[in-house]
């Protein structure tokens, strides 16, 4: 189960960054992509330090 939990989280990762890289994306949708892959990879994090998760979350504000 943890392989597949990794896959769908590496492939969710590659597509949060092919989207960022289209040019014709508004700026809106860029700010989304970008908060959503920050907590993507928050969240790997997170799993890997054990870290709490509040702290994460600020990080990913810019707090």
């Amino acid at each position: 189960m943890e392989a597949l939990k990794a896959f769908i989280r590496d492939e969710t990762l590659i597509i949060f960054r092919r989207r960022l890289a289209d040019p014709d994306i508004t700026e809106e949708r860029r700010r989304m992509l970008t908060r959503l892959l920050a907590l993507e990879e928050a969240r790997d994090i997170r799993n890997e330090d054990n870290v709490r998760p509040e702290a994460m979350m600020r990080t990913a504000r810019g707090e």
